[in-house]
């Protein structure tokens, strides 16, 4: 199963647009900042509405088959998104539909997968080696990523266009589909093993409210809502950045040989995500534990000083590509601290809504993303890029104070 779960988190990050998408916005779609930070928005606004109705239906149907028909809405999404840049007259219209099936196929495999991880680790007795599976499959989940970002250079840097990027990208999300239909039975969840003879089923509020009362979690999901969110957006808004940064040294990235470079980039920051995500371990028993992994290591502080000096140096023009390693280390640091995250936060929930609470955490990210892109786009149209990363520094920072107090520890599991 582990193999299995390795194998799913490549196929799931073999989305080749993903590093292209804000460029696709921009030049392919002919759309403003305003207009792609507004497109984005709806789709993180619209995936976090979803997201704990979607979370408590996969839990209570199975989680398996939601993340089956997730990624079949997700390949038609794709197709979508390349026909919208080919029909002028429907390109807007295509563009919020396409959005629409991503926004509700995010938010109905967001947690599932995490949660059938950790279902299968409690089945097996294996639930100590929680941080150590969950680093395990983001460095295949972030290293294919990368790969990808390579390969979708060298498709762009062919094909003069980035659309040919959603019909590659609906290859391995199919793949996805069909693995998960091997995946056995018994991880459907175990609201979905109950039978009615056990007796009434518990609300499926109660183990958010019970988990909300744990001391310490709420700053620790809303550092995590904070810090991930401004990641993810500002690694879109590094896409515009670097394309330019590579076009004044002669390499066009749009249909030139400048794709390349691009895609090594995001391939190289990948793969070092990637490795930095095995990590969690080693940092895990260092520290005594998750939560004091992520106190005591001051992941929080560090990542967002080391955030702040490279939005800083990006926004010095050219002599912003020194920031750029300092961005990758970032982003690195950032995915030695999820793993730890994640089991931190399953020794503060119910097992039985595994998938419901990791959806709440993905929906409060996804809001935030969604205010943070409107508020990222007013300001790269008015000032520029600069002070769209600005911004996001000083939502790092929140995240700093946020998550900068000492999580209490659990004394023991709380279920499933």
């Amino acid at each position: 199963m582990i193999a299995r779960f390795c194998t799913y988190a490549v196929l799931r990050n073999l989305r080749f647009f993903e590093p292209f998408f804000l460029l696709f916005l921009l030049h392919d779609v002919g759309v403003d900042f305003v207009a792609a930070g507004a497109l984005l928005a709806y789709e993180k606004l619209l995936g976090g509405a979803l997201e704990v109705p979607l979370g408590v239906v996969t839990d209570r149907l199975g989680r398996r088959r939601s993340l089956i028909a997730s990624f079949s809405l997700a390949a038609a999404a794709f197709a979508l998104f390349a026909w919208a840049a080919h029909t002028p007259a429907w390109t807007l219209p295509l563009l919020y539909v396409g959005q629409t099936l991503y926004a509700v196929a995010e938010a109905g495999r967001s947690g599932s997968h995490k949660a059938i991880m950790l279902d299968w680790l409690t089945q097996q007795g294996r639930r100590d080696e929680k941080t150590k599976v969950i680093g395990l499959t983001r460095f295949f989940s972030k290293s294919s990523g990368g790969a990808a970002a390579l390969v979708a250079g060298v498709i762009v840097w062919g094909t003069g266009h980035f659309t040919a990027l959603f019909w590659a990208a609906m290859v391995p999300t199919l793949g996805a589909a069909l693995l998960l239909w091997t995946y056995p039975r018994s991880l459907e969840g175990s609201l979905r093993r109950t039978r009615p003879a056990e007796g009434p089923r518990p609300s499926a509020w109660a183990g958010l409210r019970q988990a909300a009362r744990r001391p310490g979690l709420l700053g620790l999901i809303g550092a995590s809502v904070l810090f991930e969110s401004q990641i993810k957006l500002a690694l879109v808004y590094l896409q515009p950045f670097l394309a330019d940064r590579l076009a004044e040294v002669n390499l066009t990235v749009t249909a030139g040989v400048g794709a390349i470079a691009y895609g090594a980039w995001f391939f190289l920051q990948g793969l070092a995500a990637g490795s930095a995500s095995l990590l969690a371990p080693r940092l895990e028993a260092r520290a005594g534990g998750a939560g004091d992994a992520i106190t005591r290591i001051h992941c929080w502080a560090a990542a967002a000083l080391v955030g702040l000096a490279a939005l800083g140096g990006l926004a010095e023009g050219a002599l912003g590509l020194v920031g750029l390693p300092i961005f990758a280390a970032l982003a690195a640091l950032q995915n030695a601290r999820r793993p730890l995250f994640v089991t931190a936060l399953d020794d503060r929930m119910d097992g039985d809504y595994r998938a419901t609470t990791l959806s709440a955490e993905s929906q409060l990210r996804g809001w935030a993303y969604a205010g943070s892109a409107l508020v990222a786009g007013a300001l790269a149209d008015a000032g520029g890029v600069a002070w769209a990363l600005a911004w996001m520094g000083l939502a790092l920072l929140a995240a700093v104070l946020l998550g900068g107090r000492r999580l209490p520890p659990v004394a023991s599991a709380t279920g499933g």
